[in-house]
């Protein structure tokens, strides 16, 4: 029987593993839209300083919408896909020679590859706000490009997943505009070595009709800093317009 070390050096493996993730935050998050559940952006603030007993206490939204996404919706749902082996963590240490260079917000690892094998996901919200989407890019596709992100390990594929939000009711636009105003900036982008910006990505899954028709989901290609692989970094745009509130 071909173990998984050999099905991921025998086949696309990197792909199949890639798309199973994806399909799995893609099922979790269809689980909360249909739950109705809402976020209070107060009510974050309020348990957060209540946690850590502080009134400077300092947390971003994110992590606390990704720790949500993953233990509620991810982790029971991994036995859908396939992915029951799986381990899934968020908030991970990413070190190099055992110093810290950053934290992963989701970490999938096949517990019979080597340590060194795993994917990684980046979250951030997002919005037409400028600064926002140029932290997307500087905080996120650049930390894949430059090694902060997978700083040793040859896995060329990554994620990224973005909560798209706004404060302001009257200034919601519309996933693809900003879609759009992010393939601008990185085009602009003298950092970042881009083969192909955000374009179209398309799922396939029979037993699952909604994943196909899950229309915000984007790949883009980069040259990395050191090894000048080829990363392939897909995007989920979850819209969040109607699920965290002020």
């Amino acid at each position: 029987m071909i173990n998984s070390l050999e099905f991921i050096n025998a086949t696309d493996g990197r792909q199949y593993y890639m798309e199973s993730f994806l399909k799995t935050i893609i099922y979790g998050y269809n689980r909360l839209v249909n739950s109705r559940l809402t976020y209070s952006r107060a009510e974050i603030h309020k348990t957060i300083k209540d946690v850590q007993k502080s009134q400077a206490a300092h947390n971003e939204i994110e992590d606390y919408l990704c720790t949500d996404l993953v233990v509620k919706y991810i982790k029971p749902n991994l036995g859908l896909f396939g992915l029951e082996n799986i381990v899934v963590d968020n908030g991970v240490r990413e070190t190099k020679k055992n110093v810290t260079v950053g934290h992963l917000d989701i970490k999938f690892q096949v517990p019979s590859l080597n340590t060194n094998h795993y994917y990684a996901f980046e979250a951030k919200r997002l919005d037409k706000n400028k600064r926002k989407q140029k932290y997307y890019i500087d905080g996120g596709i650049q930390r894949f490009t430059k090694r902060v992100y997978y700083p040793e390990t040859d896995v060329t594929v990554a994620g990224m997943i973005a909560f798209v939000e706004i404060e302001k009711e009257n200034a919601r636009v519309d996933l693809e505009e900003i879609k759009d105003a992010l393939n601008l900036l990185i085009k602009n982008n003298n950092l970042i070595a881009t083969t192909q910006t955000l374009s179209k990505y398309n799922l396939i899954d029979e037993s699952h009709s909604f994943l196909k028709d899950f229309k915000y989901i984007y790949l883009s290609k980069h040259t990395r800093e050191d090894d000048k692989a080829e990363l392939k970094i897909y995007h989920l745009f979850l819209d969040y317009y109607n699920i965290l509130n002020n």
